[in-house]
């Protein structure tokens, strides 16, 4: 029996070049294209009632039987962000945790004088469903099997379809697509380190399917096993790193409670059947569709134009003769996303509530645009949940754009501004 749950702990489930992104419209407005992947993303939670804030999905990946066989259960609300194993220290309610930095070998990330130097930044890049989507062999979907991926699947490196585990305990991993040519061209701009709330085993089996001579990383790799709570990350566990000049690369942002500001959201990687079940999707994975996000215009692609584009501007700044903090140039990319856009709610925000603290005219604002309770002349989009509203029917009438919530969400995981035909409002949109 040790012998068993020894197999069970040790596997846990889990050069290209890119182009300047976006689209003209015929205004002169800069319009993101559509990602394959976005339907099955992050952006697919439900705004369920008039005014209520979007719903963020968190659930795990691979599902919870998969990791609880493995030996490896919970979830990213009951144990972790990525499905991780129950961890190994309190959480806040109980005795404080001496850091992790404190009690394991985790290489140091470089000082930030010897950064600078090499005109580089620290990286925190985030595995499961940022980089990569696991799944367990018994959790593939009927058309899944059809189209070939049974529990007999090998994988298919050329593909980034890898199988992980041994005897009866085994799943498959495939890599998002574009994700070495990612860090390839990352890694002239970032010292990274990877950071997941999966256990070390899985950390450092995934990781070498990325990394295989750690070239990139350097070792440079936190679990659950160093994370100093449960269900959360922080930077106390990275030893050496400067938040002042942190990037955070994940596809969920309520992980990182304490560091919002060096945070990057992806579009959540979800190219099996039971992750689209787990997120309730209700459409067809990538796999069953036999299709794939494009590398030269996926989320990480996209991601890549955003890190590029923060790590000039730090080095500007510095260059111009004073210190930047990354988090100030990070502000300042994502206040760039709508601007030009002027934004009135339908039915969005409750009448009880104060406009300017709800999440979804908050989050607008932090894009660029320029939030308004009244619609006149100025408006440009309309925002509603209802086509029947007031403001919709004015919003038809002067030609302006109607759109659903989610095309502000988008506008956040895109880092630019979509296309608002692809946000249409059907009657009571969300329900």
């Amino acid at each position: 029996m040790a012998g068993r749950g020894s197999r069970r702990r040790r596997f846990r489930r889990r050069k290209s070049t890119i182009k300047q992104g976006g689209n003209g419209d015929g205004d002169g407005d800069a319009h993101c294209p559509p990602h394959p992947g976005f339907v099955c993303g992050a952006m697919e939670e439900d705004t369920e009632a008039e005014g209520a804030a979007p719903r963020v999905p968190v659930a795990p990946c691979p599902s919870r039987r998969v990791l609880s066989f493995l030996g490896l259960g919970g979830t990213k609300e009951e144990g972790s962000a990525e499905g991780g194993a129950p961890s190994k220290i309190r959480d806040r309610e109980g005795p404080a945790a001496v850091p992790a930095s404190m009690t394991t070998s985790i290489p140091r990330v470089s000082d930030l004088e010897t950064l600078l130097r090499a005109r580089k930044l620290t990286l925190i890049l985030d595995l499961d469903h940022t980089l990569l989507n696991s799944t367990g062999l018994d959790d593939l979907s009927p058309a899944e099997q059809a189209n070939g991926l049974t529990r007999h699947t090998k994988g298919d490196p050329t593909a980034g379809l890898f199988r992980l585990g041994r005897a009866r305990f085994r799943m498959l991993t495939k890599l998002r697509p574009f994700a070495r040519g990612f860090l390839e061209q990352a890694s002239a701009m970032f010292e990274m380190s990877v950071y997941t709330l999966g256990d070390r085993g899985y950390a450092r089996a995934v990781v070498k399917l990325l990394d295989p001579d750690g070239a990139y990383f350097g070792g440079r790799v936190v679990s659950s096993d160093e994370s100093t709570r449960r269900d959360r990350k922080s930077l106390d566990v990275v030893p050496g790193a400067e938040a002042a000049a942190v990037v955070i690369l994940d596809d969920s942002s309520h992980v990182w409670p304490e560091h919002q500001e060096n945070l990057i959201v992806m579009d959540r990687y979800l190219y099996f059947a039971d992750s689209c079940r787990t997120y309730g999707c209700g459409v067809s994975s990538l796999a069953e569709l036999r299709r794939d996000e494009r590398e030269h215009d996926g989320a990480l692609a996209v991601a890549l134009q955003v890190l590029t584009r923060v790590h000039q501007g730090f080095f500007d700044s510095v260059l111009g003769g004073r210190f930047s903090d990354v988090r100030e140039v990070i502000r300042a990319v994502r206040s760039e996303v709508l601007r030009g856009c002027t934004v009135a709610f339908s039915r969005v925000i409750p009448l009880e509530g104060v406009a300017g603290d709800h999440p979804m005219w908050k989050l607008a604002e932090q894009l660029g645009a320029v939030c308004t309770a009244d619609a006149d002349a100025t408006v440009t989009h309309v925002v509603a949940l209802d086509p029947g509203t007031d403001k919709a029917r004015w919003a038809r009438d002067n030609c302006k754009f109607l759109v659903n919530p989610k095309w502000i969400m988008a506008a956040s995981i895109r880092w630019c501004r979509p296309c608002e035909q692809e946000f249409p409002i059907t009657r009571r949109h969300g329900r």
